[in-house]
Order: structure tokens, then C-alpha cells, then sequence
């Protein structure tokens, strides 16, 4: 009986365990990255630069400052919840905050080290969603997010350069609610 329970959270600890393949990883384990960053937010346009950092422990640590260095949101995911650090009364609202907060992750497909992520093959699951991502030259390009009936899906989108990401975009299908994201390069 004991060797039929390990085998099966073993098989049980293997398929939650798996995780997209390499053309996934948008900002690696233990990487820091900075953006020029637009949130679009029913008619309302904040710009700014979004600064993320991976820590080695899947730890996600983001922070969004205006052009001229003011904070307007800091939040930190960790044991897959995310603690808002500061938020600016536009962005710290609750539902515009909890929507964000899950951009972020889409954006970065930082879902794939939730233990709740499945992945199928063609589709993956989350949370409760389905995730449609579709690939080109073993390339993440494009994840369609399918929620529930009264939840609008929403589209991610990544424009590849020649080696890296130049441009990531999430859309809401429903709601007027976007994040577009360029990295800013080194020269």
C-alpha cells in the first residue's frame, strides 16, 4: 500500500512539476530588468519605468516610478500571493490593483512556477484559466488567457527582435485595460 502511495505522488508531483519549454523563460531566475512601461487604464495613460527582479526563490519583486523618479506602485509575489509594498490611489484600488497584479504575472509568464500551473502541450492551465500560447521558431509569440464566462480573456503579446523581446503588450478584451512594455537596452 505504501509503495502505491509514493508511486503515485510521485506521478502526481511530476505532472505539476513540468514546466514550458525553453522558448518560455521571459526574465530568468535570479535576472533584473528595466522598462519603459504605459498602463492604460480606462482612458487614463501612466507612464513611467517598470524595474522586476527574479530572485532565485521565484520571488517576483516589481516596482513602477514615474519619469521623474516618484513611486507609483511597489509590490512583491511571494508564496504565490502578492503583498502590495506602495500603490498610488489610481493603481492601488482594489480590482485595478488585483487585474495588475495578474498582468504582471502574464506578462512575464511568471505562472509557470505557481504549483497550480499545468502544462498539456498545447494548452496550459492556471488559476482557473486556460492559457493558448502559440509559438513560432521555438519562441514564445503570442498567449491568449480564457477565464471564466464573466471574465473577459485577454491577449499577450511578444515582439521578438533579432535575439531578445523588444516589446510586450497585454490587452483586455472587454475592458479598456493595457500594460505595453519596452525593455531599455544597454548600449
Amino acid at each position: 500500500m505504501r509503495l502505491l502511495l509514493l508511486i503515485f505522488s510521485l506521478l502526481t508531483a511530476t505532472v505539476q512539476a513540468q514546466t514550458p519549454e525553453n522558448g518560455v523563460e521571459i526574465l530568468p531566475k535570479g535576472k533584473e530588468a528595466i522598462y519603459k512601461a504605459e498602463f492604460k487604464i480606462t482612458g487614463n495613460s501612466i507612464n513611467g519605468f517598470l524595474a522586476v527582479s527574479h530572485k532565485r526563490n521565484d520571488v517576483l519583486h516589481v516596482s513602477f516610478t514615474s519619469p521623474m523618479g516618484n513611486n507609483l506602485l511597489e509590490m512583491r509575489w511571494k508564496n504565490s500571493r502578492w503583498k502590495k509594498i506602495y500603490a498610488i490611489d489610481k493603481l492601488g484600488g482594489r480590482h485595478i490593483f488585483g487585474m495588475m497584479a495578474e498582468d504582471i504575472l502574464l506578462l512575464f509568464a511568471h505562472y509557470q512556477y505557481d504549483d497550480k500551473f499545468v502544462d498539456l502541450g498545447n494548452e496550459w492551465k492556471w488559476n482557473k484559466k486556460t492559457l493558448l500560447p502559440v509559438f513560432e521558431s521555438d519562441k514564445l509569440v503570442s498567449v491568449k488567457i480564457v477565464g471564466k464566462r464573466h471574465r473577459p480573456s485577454k491577449i499577450v503579446k511578444y515582439e521578438r527582435g533579432e535575439q531578445e523581446i523588444d516589446k510586450m503588450r497585454i490587452d483586455h478584451q472587454g475592458f479598456a485595460v493595457s500594460i505595453i512594455l519596452e525593455p531599455l537596452k544597454k548600449k
